[in-house]
């Protein structure tokens, strides 16, 4: 068990939105305001016949088993089990979330799947970079009870539940001193908006081999998302980018460009042991559609 040292200073960094990064600090004792109880969608629609509950259940263990299976490398029939078991205790527990409207980050489809990596990896460690308002620290709690959590966010002020047992900084996850981990049992989750090829090389770098990615979309559907963290896990390994070509998309009526960078998008490429993405539930679930999500195993 090492203690990560924070990564070498990195020259000033700005997201595709112009965000700053900035070093990471630790955030001040005092919680915020709790959440105001917005109704939200989720709450409003929900399956009550007990037999049609399970159907949907085993609708969605099986259509998330092929990559499931990948993201372990184990008998489709454990990690059916196992999932089953995962997707059956979150629909209640997501009843009892603290934000109950969490716009503008995971829904109930990309809640569950990332409830469901969660358990079925059981890391010790858990790094988030994303907090947001809270949700997913609390969701990952609730998914691994004893894992230490360590979750960062560059605008800390939209925080707005917190767990005990959660350690919450403000500001970037790549300078900051992280707690002593065993690497293969640590978990990196990524959903800050900030170039998946920088994110994932920064793992690599730290010595981490499990990491889980948000909003990972394809070149040409990079509108559906706000912030998109250039180059995604998609475009890395998409032969269909020439290097230099500017992509070009508009968002909300805002116009976005990036120009790909082919260096980088071979770096992450060569990083990338196991490459699993989650399927969207919605045609399943009939909720809002997942937000892209994807697991890499990192090559040592």
């Amino acid at each position: 068990m090492a203690e990560h040292p924070a990564s070498p200073p990195a020259a000033p960094y700005r997201d595709v939105n112009g965000v700053a990064i900035e070093p990471a600090r630790a955030l001040p004792e005092a919680p915020p305001p709790g959440d105001k109880p917005v109704p939200a969608r989720d709450d409003r629609n929900w399956m009550l016949s007990p037999a049609q509950q399970q159907r949907l259940e085993s609708a969605i263990v099986s259509h998330l088993l092929p990559a499931l299976t990948a993201l372990l490398e184990g008998p489709e029939r454990d990690v059916a089990a196992v999932a089953s078991a995962a997707v059956a205790d979150f629909f209640p527990l997501y009843r009892e979330r603290p934000i109950r409207n969490n716009k503008g980050g995971g829904l109930i489809d990309d809640s569950l799947c990332l409830y469901l990596v969660a358990r079925l990896l059981a890391p010790a460690t858990i790094i988030e970079s994303g907090t947001y308002q809270g949700h997913s620290a609390w969701l990952l709690r609730r998914a691994c009870p004893e894992a230490e959590i360590v979750t960062f966010d560059v605008d800390p002020g939209q925080l707005r539940h917190r767990e005990p047992d959660v350690d919450y900084r403000a500001g970037d996850w790549s300078e900051a001193r992280l707690p002593a981990s065993d690497p293969a049992r640590t978990l990196v989750w990524f959903d800050d908006h900030v170039s998946h090829a920088r994110r994932l090389l920064e793992a690599r770098t730290r010595g981490f081999r499990h990491a889980l990615f948000d909003d990972n979309f394809e070149a040409y559907s990079l509108y559906a998302t706000g912030g998109a963290p250039v180059p995604t896990l998609a475009m890395t390994i998409d032969r269909g980018l020439a290097d230099g070509e500017e992509i070009a998309w508009m968002r909300h009526g805002k116009t976005y460009r990036y120009r790909v960078d082919g260096k980088a998008c071979a770096a992450a490429r060569e990083a990338i042991d196991v490459y699993a993405a989650l399927p969207d539930l919605s045609p399943i679930t009939r909720y809002s559609p997942s937000s892209g999500m994807t697991y890499v195993r990192i090559a040592p």
